[in-house]
């Protein structure tokens, strides 16, 4: 199938234009110059600008690989997932492929006799005294036939990398060799055919695919699972394919991002930057040890950053570890020391003392890197607290030593962190709950001074309509609301009419499922919903059903934000009596939710808040609230969380943990968020 790229519909493979919406299967516009070009050409005739579909194709030979000639039935392009082929064109047969569908007649089957001048040869090659003449050697006669040597794989720049001639080379494919990678970069010709993989990447079809890493070979599956888990660091998986004698896994093609140790040089990239980059290699570490990755991280060509802009880490492509590695934290020392000594940056604060601690080995978890890292990021938010003998330790640049950063304070937010869990229980059999979480960080640079830029957006739902229902519900109120800020308001602080207007939104995209699912009474699928969003030091929060919001504080301490929308609170705000309230048999139904009714039905509270001191928000499903859990707990559990060198994750695993040991009948869902603000 073709998807159109203007309404998503799906076209046969022949169509020129969609049916739908008339829109050109074969053409696009330059976003250059305007001029139409066709989707299989890599650059504009006019102009010149790149718009074709480039990805990278990773090549790797398979150790019992004997590589066929192009023209045999083994060639390369044998092997490609036929899903993706748009050919109307069926490969020729000869009589011995082809399989008849009538029997052949008895005189089909008979021998045909020769004739006597047929029978007799037309002359006596070799005489009977000939032919006792040839001798055989016996070692001749006992070896077997050799093999031919092995064919080359490569391939000239144009040349089809699959059978269906869709993937074009713009680089030479050299000869292979056991045990190497090679990487080329491939043109797209049919760019709106859906590849089998993207078709199983689909969020709307994975959840029907519990095992859909099955159908991925090995070699790709780390690419799969990675880029679901974590997309922003990791390109998506394109398409994947096998053979006995190569594997191909073609890439998005960061290739052409900026590469890190470009803009660790780069004199505007500030120390805070740096560091954040450093955590970054450190979250990478823990995610790709699991896969034996790790030795990704320590090709200074393999890493990049999506723009300078967004300051964004991803990685090229994933290595695989060699078996007889044995990789630990200090490998990642030794990277952290080749970028400062290529980009002659001076090592910021206390950095110097753990750096070398890492490569003595001093350092050995990641718990321990973490809480360096936040301490270094606090010397230079706050450099006034330090020595003075430190402070012109502060810097990274040797331009620039012996000054102290400038922060402009009018910006109190400087640092904003936040880590998401959910866990199914240990009563239910599925999950129902969901959440999002997206944090952003940028930081300008200008004659007076620092400006920092914080954003965040903080979704967690908890839905209702058993299986196939309530986890439906949290997961498209939690898209909906995602992509309604992400696509319409990226920037500004939302105001009440937006933040209803988003909710609305989501709550009529649950409703019209339930509608079209022609579900009723208690079967219409909800969702609760809480969320928050933080710009600079301003936060807006909103909420529908009993997931709730706390602020922990310390001059406040914890405080409960939200209340519960349930007949028991409902009848407390009416003045009865709280104990009268909750003696009700339905004192804990909701009365309200997203999905089971109209908007008309619907209304989110919403409230305003300011971030004027270190703060910790926890956004919780009832399986982390019920029971007081949070208040009975709040001294060991959460008070800790205002320490700098708390680990956020590791204390949010224990909160999971401490419901599942009281509160193990529901599902657990915590969205820890942690702001710190600068000193008055």
């Amino acid at each position: 199938m073709v998807v159109c790229p203007q309404c998503q519909f799906e076209n046969p493979n022949l169509n020129k234009f969609c049916q739908r919406c008339g829109t050109s299967l074969t053409q696009k516009h330059c976003p250059e110059c305007g001029t139409t070009v066709p989707l299989n050409t890599l650059q504009c005739h006019n102009c010149g600008t790149v718009t074709g579909t480039v990805y990278l194709a990773v090549v790797i030979p398979s150790s019992s690989a004997i590589a066929p000639a192009e023209n045999s039935p083994e060639s390369l392009n044998n092997d490609h997932l036929q899903g993706a082929n748009t050919s109307s064109e069926s490969p020729s047969e000869s009589s011995l492929d082809r399989i008849d569908t009538e029997p052949p007649t008895p005189e089909e089957l008979q021998t045909p006799e020769l004739t006597e001048s047929q029978a007799q040869p037309l002359e006596d090659i070799f005489s009977q005294t000939d032919l006792e003449a040839i001798t055989i050697p016996p070692e001749d006669a006992l070896c077997t036939l050799q093999e031919p040597p092995p064919q080359s794989l490569e391939r000239p720049v144009g040349a089809y990398l699959d059978r269906q001639e869709r993937y074009q080379l713009l680089d030479a494919l050299p000869a292979l060799k056991i045990g190497e990678t090679v990487t080329v970069r491939v043109l797209d010709t049919q760019p709106l055919q859906v590849s089998p993989l993207k078709v199983l990447q689909d969020p709307a079809a994975t959840p029907s695919h519990p095992d859909v890493e099955t159908f991925i070979i090995p070699a790709a599956q780390p690419y799969f699972s990675l880029a679901s888990q974590t997309p922003n660091y990791f390109p998506h998986l394109q398409d994947a394919w096998e053979s006995d004698s190569y594997q191909v896994i073609l890439l998005e093609n960061f290739a052409d991002f900026p590469l890190l140790s470009e803009l660790w040089s780069n004199r505007k990239t500030t120390p805070q930057q740096i560091v954040y980059w450093l955590g970054d290699l450190v979250e990478l570490w823990v995610l790709l040890e699991p896969w034996g990755c790790r030795q990704s991280l320590l090709d200074l060509h393999n890493l990049r950053v999506f723009s300078q802009k967004s300051q964004q880490l991803c990685l090229q492509q994933l290595y695989f570890d060699q078996p007889d590695s044995a990789l630990s934290l200090s490998n990642l020392g030794q990277l952290w020391q080749e970028l400062f000594q290529q980009s002659q940056r001076t090592l910021v604060g206390s950095l110097t003392e753990v750096l070398r601690d890492l490569m003595e080995v001093k350092i050995q978890t990641v718990e321990q890197l973490r809480t360096a890292l936040m301490v270094i990021l606090d010397e230079i938010n706050f450099p006034s607290n330090l020595p003075q003998q430190q402070t012109s330790q502060n810097e990274l640049s040797p331009s620039t030593l012996n000054q102290s950063p400038t922060l402009i304070l009018g910006e109190k937010l400087i640092h904003l962190e936040a880590v998401g869990r959910t866990d199914v229980g240990r009563q239910r059999d599925h999950n129902e709950d969901c959440f999002g979480l997206e944090t952003q960080i940028k930081i300008q640079e200008t004659p007076q001074g620092q400006i920092r830029s914080v954003r965040g957006l903080y979704i967690l739902c908890d839905g209702m309509g058993g299986h196939a229902g309530g986890e439906v519900a949290s997961q498209i109120a939690v898209d909906t609301l995602k992509h309604y800020f992400q696509d319409q308001y990226p920037e500004e602080f939302p105001t009440e009419e937006i933040l209803q207007d988003a909710i609305f939104k989501a709550n009529e995209a649950i409703y019209n499922e339930n509608q079209q699912g022609v579900r009723s009474g208690s079967g219409r699928m909800g969702t609760t919903l809480v969320m928050a969003v933080v710009v600079n030091h301003q936060v807006v929060l909103a909420h529908v059903g009993d997931s709730r919001l706390y602020r922990l504080t310390r001059q406040q301490g914890l405080q409960q934000i939200t209340v519960d929308h349930e007949v028991g609170q409902r009848e407390i705000q009416r003045g009865i009596d709280p104990d009268i309230a909750y003696s009700r048999p339905d004192a804990y139904q909701l009365t309200q939710a997203l999905g089971p009714r109209e908007e008309q039905f619907v209304h989110p509270d919403i409230q305003f808040l300011e971030i004027e001191e270190d703060t910790v928000f926890i956004l919780a499903s009832d399986g982390l609230t019920d029971h007081n859990l949070l208040e009975t707990f709040c001294e060991t559990q959460l008070d800790p969380l205002l320490n700098p060198q708390t680990d956020l994750a590791t204390a949010v695993d224990g909160l999971i943990t401490l419901a599942n040991q009281y509160n193990g009948h529901d599902n657990i869902t915590a969205i820890v968020v942690r702001a710190w603000v600068s000193n008055p």
